[in-house]
Protein backbone atom coordinates (compact mmCIF):
# COMPACT_ATOMS: atom_id res chain seq x y z
CA UNK A 1 0.00 0.00 0.00
CA UNK A 2 1.94 3.32 -0.83
CA UNK A 3 1.71 6.37 1.21
CA UNK A 4 -1.75 7.81 -0.74
CA UNK A 5 -3.22 4.79 -0.47
CA UNK A 6 -2.42 4.54 3.47
CA UNK A 7 -3.78 7.84 4.01
CA UNK A 8 -6.82 7.38 2.66
CA UNK A 9 -7.43 4.25 4.55
CA UNK A 10 -6.70 5.87 8.02
CA UNK A 11 -9.07 8.82 7.12
CA UNK A 12 -11.84 6.06 6.58
CA UNK A 13 -10.83 4.80 10.06
CA UNK A 14 -11.16 7.77 11.91
CA UNK A 15 -14.54 8.94 9.75
CA UNK A 16 -16.09 5.54 11.02
CA UNK A 17 -14.64 5.69 14.57
CA UNK A 18 -16.45 9.27 14.81
CA UNK A 19 -19.50 7.80 12.53
CA UNK A 20 -19.60 4.65 15.08
CA UNK A 21 -22.19 5.65 17.40
CA UNK A 22 -25.16 3.61 17.83
CA UNK A 23 -28.39 5.45 17.75
CA UNK A 24 -30.54 2.50 18.37
CA UNK A 25 -31.28 3.55 21.80
CA UNK A 26 -32.82 6.85 21.04
CA UNK A 27 -36.67 6.53 19.34
CA UNK A 28 -37.97 7.99 16.15
CA UNK A 29 -39.63 10.56 17.89
CA UNK A 30 -36.45 11.66 19.74
CA UNK A 31 -34.52 11.89 16.27
CA UNK A 32 -37.43 13.61 14.46
CA UNK A 33 -37.42 16.50 16.74
CA UNK A 34 -34.14 17.35 15.28
CA UNK A 35 -35.66 17.68 11.58
CA UNK A 36 -35.87 21.09 9.56
CA UNK A 37 -33.56 22.42 12.79
CA UNK A 38 -30.81 25.72 12.16
CA UNK A 39 -27.97 24.27 14.93
CA UNK A 40 -25.39 26.36 15.88
CA UNK A 41 -22.52 23.86 17.65
CA UNK A 42 -19.75 26.31 18.84
CA UNK A 43 -16.23 24.62 19.35
CA UNK A 44 -16.91 21.73 16.83
CA UNK A 45 -13.32 20.64 16.96
CA UNK A 46 -13.35 19.73 20.75
CA UNK A 47 -14.48 15.63 21.78
CA UNK A 48 -18.14 17.09 22.33
CA UNK A 49 -18.87 19.19 19.82
CA UNK A 50 -17.28 17.15 16.98
CA UNK A 51 -19.07 14.14 18.27
CA UNK A 52 -22.30 15.71 17.91
CA UNK A 53 -21.54 17.19 14.58
CA UNK A 54 -21.20 13.75 13.51
CA UNK A 55 -23.95 12.30 14.96
CA UNK A 56 -26.51 14.89 13.74
CA UNK A 57 -25.02 14.10 10.30
CA UNK A 58 -25.56 10.36 11.04
CA UNK A 59 -29.39 10.67 11.60
CA UNK A 60 -29.50 13.34 8.72
CA UNK A 61 -28.14 10.42 6.39
CA UNK A 62 -29.56 7.50 7.64
CA UNK A 63 -32.81 8.97 9.07
CA UNK A 64 -33.78 11.41 6.23
CA UNK A 65 -33.51 14.26 8.67
CA UNK A 66 -32.69 18.01 7.36
CA UNK A 67 -30.57 19.68 9.60
CA UNK A 68 -28.73 22.62 8.49
CA UNK A 69 -25.59 23.32 10.81
CA UNK A 70 -23.02 26.06 11.53
CA UNK A 71 -19.74 24.99 13.87
CA UNK A 72 -17.25 27.41 14.84
CA UNK A 73 -13.60 26.58 15.64
CA UNK A 74 -10.40 28.72 16.55
CA UNK A 75 -7.73 26.50 16.94
CA UNK A 76 -7.61 23.69 14.94
CA UNK A 77 -10.23 21.23 12.99
CA UNK A 78 -8.91 17.85 11.65
CA UNK A 79 -8.46 18.32 7.99
CA UNK A 80 -9.59 14.56 7.62
CA UNK A 81 -13.00 15.96 8.87
CA UNK A 82 -12.85 19.29 6.57
CA UNK A 83 -12.30 17.08 3.58
CA UNK A 84 -15.30 14.27 4.45
CA UNK A 85 -17.41 17.69 4.98
CA UNK A 86 -16.61 19.28 2.00
CA UNK A 87 -19.13 19.16 -0.62
CA UNK A 88 -21.87 19.29 2.03
CA UNK A 89 -23.69 22.28 1.43
CA UNK A 90 -25.68 21.36 4.78
CA UNK A 91 -22.47 21.94 7.12
CA UNK A 92 -20.73 25.19 7.12
CA UNK A 93 -17.71 25.66 9.15
CA UNK A 94 -17.27 28.79 10.73
CA UNK A 95 -13.29 29.59 11.93
CA UNK A 96 -13.37 32.50 14.67
CA UNK A 97 -12.01 33.26 17.79
CA UNK A 98 -15.14 34.25 19.47
CA UNK A 99 -13.97 36.12 22.28
CA UNK A 100 -12.52 38.66 19.83
CA UNK A 101 -15.25 38.81 17.03
CA UNK A 102 -19.17 38.37 16.82
CA UNK A 103 -20.17 35.33 14.07
CA UNK A 104 -21.30 37.65 10.94
CA UNK A 105 -23.68 35.95 9.89
CA UNK A 106 -27.67 37.53 10.81
CA UNK A 107 -29.15 33.37 10.90
CA UNK A 108 -31.20 32.72 13.63
CA UNK A 109 -30.61 29.37 15.25
CA UNK A 110 -33.21 26.41 17.00
CA UNK A 111 -30.39 24.97 18.82
CA UNK A 112 -27.62 26.29 19.90
CA UNK A 113 -25.10 24.05 21.69
CA UNK A 114 -21.98 26.21 23.05
CA UNK A 115 -19.75 23.77 23.54
CA UNK A 116 -16.33 26.26 22.85
CA UNK A 117 -13.98 26.70 25.94
CA UNK A 118 -11.22 24.85 27.75
CA UNK A 119 -12.12 21.95 29.56
CA UNK A 120 -8.49 20.98 29.94
CA UNK A 121 -7.01 22.25 33.41
CA UNK A 122 -3.66 22.79 32.00
CA UNK A 123 -5.03 25.30 29.20
CA UNK A 124 -8.16 27.17 31.35
CA UNK A 125 -5.16 27.76 33.72
CA UNK A 126 -3.10 29.38 31.12
CA UNK A 127 -6.00 31.03 28.95
CA UNK A 128 -7.71 32.74 31.72
CA UNK A 129 -9.00 35.99 30.03
CA UNK A 130 -10.18 34.11 27.35
CA UNK A 131 -12.26 31.72 29.78
CA UNK A 132 -13.95 34.16 31.50
CA UNK A 133 -15.21 35.38 27.92
CA UNK A 134 -16.57 32.23 26.73
CA UNK A 135 -18.69 32.03 29.76
CA UNK A 136 -19.74 35.79 29.72
CA UNK A 137 -19.46 38.12 26.61
CA UNK A 138 -19.53 34.97 23.82
CA UNK A 139 -22.30 33.68 25.84
CA UNK A 140 -24.22 36.51 25.73
CA UNK A 141 -23.56 37.36 22.49
CA UNK A 142 -24.86 34.05 21.19
CA UNK A 143 -28.04 34.11 23.04
CA UNK A 144 -28.90 36.68 20.55
CA UNK A 145 -28.50 34.30 17.58
CA UNK A 146 -31.42 32.74 19.04
CA UNK A 147 -34.91 31.86 17.65
CA UNK A 148 -37.83 32.92 19.96
CA UNK A 149 -38.43 29.40 20.36
CA UNK A 150 -35.11 28.51 20.38
CA UNK A 151 -33.37 26.55 22.90
CA UNK A 152 -29.73 26.83 24.31
CA UNK A 153 -27.74 24.10 25.58
CA UNK A 154 -25.00 24.97 27.46
CA UNK A 155 -21.91 22.87 28.34
CA UNK A 156 -20.98 23.14 32.09
CA UNK A 157 -18.88 21.56 34.41
CA UNK A 158 -18.77 19.12 37.16
CA UNK A 159 -15.77 21.29 38.38
CA UNK A 160 -18.16 23.53 39.94
CA UNK A 161 -18.95 21.46 43.10
CA UNK A 162 -15.73 21.60 43.50
CA UNK A 163 -14.57 21.41 47.47
CA UNK A 164 -17.60 19.24 47.56
CA UNK A 165 -16.31 15.69 49.36
CA UNK A 166 -19.93 14.45 49.51
CA UNK A 167 -21.73 12.68 46.27
CA UNK A 168 -22.73 15.96 44.25
CA UNK A 169 -26.35 16.06 42.95
CA UNK A 170 -27.33 18.83 40.69
CA UNK A 171 -28.68 20.40 43.79
CA UNK A 172 -25.10 20.48 45.73
CA UNK A 173 -22.85 23.52 46.20
CA UNK A 174 -19.46 23.77 45.50
CA UNK A 175 -16.89 24.59 47.82
CA UNK A 176 -14.18 26.86 47.07
CA UNK A 177 -13.29 30.42 47.21
CA UNK A 178 -12.06 33.00 44.21
CA UNK A 179 -8.47 32.51 44.97
CA UNK A 180 -8.54 28.64 44.49
CA UNK A 181 -6.58 27.44 41.51
CA UNK A 182 -9.15 27.17 39.57
CA UNK A 183 -11.35 29.55 40.03
CA UNK A 184 -11.47 31.15 36.29
CA UNK A 185 -12.91 27.91 35.13
CA UNK A 186 -15.25 27.28 38.58
CA UNK A 187 -16.52 30.98 38.74
CA UNK A 188 -16.89 31.57 35.02
CA UNK A 189 -18.95 28.27 34.60
CA UNK A 190 -21.41 29.69 37.38
CA UNK A 191 -21.91 32.98 36.14
CA UNK A 192 -22.81 31.22 32.70
CA UNK A 193 -25.43 28.65 34.31
CA UNK A 194 -26.44 31.49 36.46
CA UNK A 195 -27.04 34.41 32.92
CA UNK A 196 -28.56 31.13 31.05
CA UNK A 197 -31.39 30.37 33.71
CA UNK A 198 -32.39 34.13 34.33
CA UNK A 199 -32.33 35.74 31.08
CA UNK A 200 -32.83 32.45 28.93
CA UNK A 201 -35.96 31.08 28.19
CA UNK A 202 -35.25 27.67 26.87
CA UNK A 203 -32.46 26.15 28.48
CA UNK A 204 -30.64 22.66 29.02
CA UNK A 205 -27.59 22.87 31.13
CA UNK A 206 -24.96 19.52 31.15
CA UNK A 207 -22.71 19.37 34.10
CA UNK A 208 -20.17 17.85 32.03
CA UNK A 209 -17.64 15.08 34.33
CA UNK A 210 -14.61 13.82 32.51
CA UNK A 211 -15.79 12.80 29.11
CA UNK A 212 -13.46 10.58 27.05
CA UNK A 213 -13.28 9.18 23.74
CA UNK A 214 -12.79 9.43 20.31
CA UNK A 215 -12.11 12.58 18.76
CA UNK A 216 -9.83 13.90 21.27
CA UNK A 217 -7.16 15.42 19.62
CA UNK A 218 -3.13 14.66 19.45
CA UNK A 219 -2.50 18.34 21.88
CA UNK A 220 -5.33 17.19 24.70
CA UNK A 221 -3.36 17.55 27.70
CA UNK A 222 -5.67 16.23 29.83
CA UNK A 223 -4.34 12.73 32.28
CA UNK A 224 -6.46 10.14 30.53
CA UNK A 225 -5.70 11.07 27.16
CA UNK A 226 -1.79 12.25 27.72
CA UNK A 227 -1.51 8.07 29.71
CA UNK A 228 -2.74 6.86 26.45
CA UNK A 229 -0.45 8.53 24.47
CA UNK A 230 2.39 7.44 26.27
CA UNK A 231 1.48 4.05 26.11
CA UNK A 232 1.25 4.49 22.04
CA UNK A 233 4.66 6.54 21.81
CA UNK A 234 7.15 5.40 24.76
CA UNK A 235 8.73 2.12 26.03
CA UNK A 236 6.62 2.47 29.12
CA UNK A 237 4.14 4.76 31.01
CA UNK A 238 4.96 7.57 33.11
CA UNK A 239 2.08 8.50 35.48
CA UNK A 240 2.23 11.30 37.85
CA UNK A 241 -1.00 11.92 40.43
CA UNK A 242 -2.21 9.20 43.55
CA UNK A 243 -3.11 6.49 42.28
CA UNK A 244 -6.06 5.78 44.80
CA UNK A 245 -7.99 9.28 43.37
CA UNK A 246 -11.38 7.99 42.18
CA UNK A 247 -12.96 9.31 38.30
CA UNK A 248 -15.55 8.91 37.12
CA UNK A 249 -14.90 9.19 33.22
CA UNK A 250 -17.75 8.49 30.80
CA UNK A 251 -17.62 7.60 26.89
CA UNK A 252 -18.30 9.77 24.42
CA UNK A 253 -21.23 8.12 22.57
CA UNK A 254 -23.45 7.90 26.02
CA UNK A 255 -22.70 10.99 26.80
CA UNK A 256 -24.06 12.56 23.22
CA UNK A 257 -27.17 9.90 23.75
CA UNK A 258 -28.23 10.93 27.33
CA UNK A 259 -27.91 14.59 25.96
CA UNK A 260 -29.74 14.22 22.94
CA UNK A 261 -32.60 12.19 24.41
CA UNK A 262 -32.65 14.63 27.30
CA UNK A 263 -32.92 18.27 24.92
CA UNK A 264 -35.92 16.32 23.12
CA UNK A 265 -37.87 14.98 26.73
CA UNK A 266 -37.23 18.55 28.61
CA UNK A 267 -36.27 21.95 28.72
CA UNK A 268 -34.83 24.55 31.58
CA UNK A 269 -33.28 21.86 33.52
CA UNK A 270 -29.60 21.20 34.61
CA UNK A 271 -28.41 17.33 34.51
CA UNK A 272 -24.86 15.87 35.66
CA UNK A 273 -23.59 13.77 32.79
CA UNK A 274 -21.13 11.55 34.55
CA UNK A 275 -20.39 7.78 35.00
CA UNK A 276 -22.03 6.11 38.46
CA UNK A 277 -19.12 3.62 38.25
CA UNK A 278 -16.08 5.13 39.80
CA UNK A 279 -12.56 4.13 39.16
CA UNK A 280 -9.37 4.81 40.82
CA UNK A 281 -6.55 6.10 38.83
CA UNK A 282 -4.62 3.12 39.84
CA UNK A 283 -7.34 0.58 37.96
CA UNK A 284 -7.55 3.37 34.53
CA UNK A 285 -3.93 3.38 34.19
CA UNK A 286 -3.67 -0.67 34.95
CA UNK A 287 -6.33 -0.51 32.11
CA UNK A 288 -4.48 1.12 29.67
CA UNK A 289 -1.31 -0.68 30.57
CA UNK A 290 -2.85 -3.94 30.04
CA UNK A 291 -4.63 -2.57 26.50
CA UNK A 292 -1.28 -1.61 25.54
CA UNK A 293 0.79 -4.18 26.71
CA UNK A 294 3.34 -1.16 28.35
CA UNK A 295 4.47 -1.26 32.09
CA UNK A 296 3.59 1.84 34.27
CA UNK A 297 6.18 3.94 36.27
CA UNK A 298 4.50 6.11 38.91
CA UNK A 299 6.05 9.34 39.64
CA UNK A 300 3.92 10.33 42.58
CA UNK A 301 2.94 13.74 42.09
CA UNK A 302 -0.48 15.43 40.96
CA UNK A 303 -1.50 18.62 39.49
CA UNK A 304 -1.84 21.58 41.43
CA UNK A 305 -5.70 21.97 42.58
CA UNK A 306 -6.52 19.18 40.98
CA UNK A 307 -9.66 17.14 43.04
CA UNK A 308 -8.70 13.95 45.01
CA UNK A 309 -12.31 12.85 44.95
CA UNK A 310 -15.19 13.96 41.93
CA UNK A 311 -18.40 11.71 43.60
CA UNK A 312 -20.93 13.02 41.11
CA UNK A 313 -24.79 11.63 40.75
CA UNK A 314 -25.74 10.89 37.33
CA UNK A 315 -29.49 9.68 38.98
CA UNK A 316 -31.34 12.28 37.71
CA UNK A 317 -30.61 11.86 34.36
CA UNK A 318 -30.73 7.78 33.81
CA UNK A 319 -34.32 7.65 35.71
CA UNK A 320 -35.69 10.52 33.48
CA UNK A 321 -34.54 8.90 30.48
CA UNK A 322 -34.51 5.30 31.90
CA UNK A 323 -31.08 4.84 30.44
CA UNK A 324 -28.30 2.55 31.17
CA UNK A 325 -24.68 3.24 30.24
CA UNK A 326 -23.23 1.21 27.66
CA UNK A 327 -19.89 1.25 27.11
CA UNK A 328 -17.69 -0.30 29.97
CA UNK A 329 -14.28 1.58 31.34
CA UNK A 330 -12.45 -1.18 29.45
CA UNK A 331 -14.84 -0.95 25.80
CA UNK A 332 -14.07 2.53 25.88
CA UNK A 333 -10.49 3.10 26.42
CA UNK A 334 -9.92 0.47 23.81
CA UNK A 335 -11.65 2.60 21.66
CA UNK A 336 -9.72 5.63 22.09
CA UNK A 337 -6.29 3.74 21.84
CA UNK A 338 -7.31 2.83 18.56
CA UNK A 339 -8.34 6.17 17.63
CA UNK A 340 -5.44 7.50 18.51
CA UNK A 341 -2.91 4.76 17.26
CA UNK A 342 -4.92 5.80 13.74
CA UNK A 343 -4.70 9.28 14.47
CA UNK A 344 -0.98 9.15 14.75
CA UNK A 345 -0.53 7.08 11.62
CA UNK A 346 -2.17 9.84 10.05
CA UNK A 347 -0.59 13.03 11.41
CA UNK A 348 2.80 10.82 10.37
CA UNK A 349 2.15 10.83 6.31
CA UNK A 350 0.16 14.07 6.31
Amino acid sequence: MNTQENKKSLEKKLIDDLSSIDIKSISTKEINFFHNKAILVTGVSGIIGLNLLFFFYKISREKEIKITIDGTYNSHLFNFVKKYFNKNKKINFIKIDLTEHKIKNNKKYDLIFHCAGYGQPSKFLRYKTSTYKLNSNVLMDLSNKLKKKGRFIYMSSTEIYSGNKKLCTEKSNGFTNTNHPRSTYIESKKFGESFIINCIKNYVIFRVCLTYGVGAKLNDERVLNQVILRSLKNKHIDVYGGLNQLRSNLYIDDAVIMMIKSIFKSSNQIYNISNHQMSTLGNIFSTISKLSKKKLINHGSKMKGSPSIIKISNKKILKFLNYKISTSLKGGLAKTINWYSNLIQYNKIS
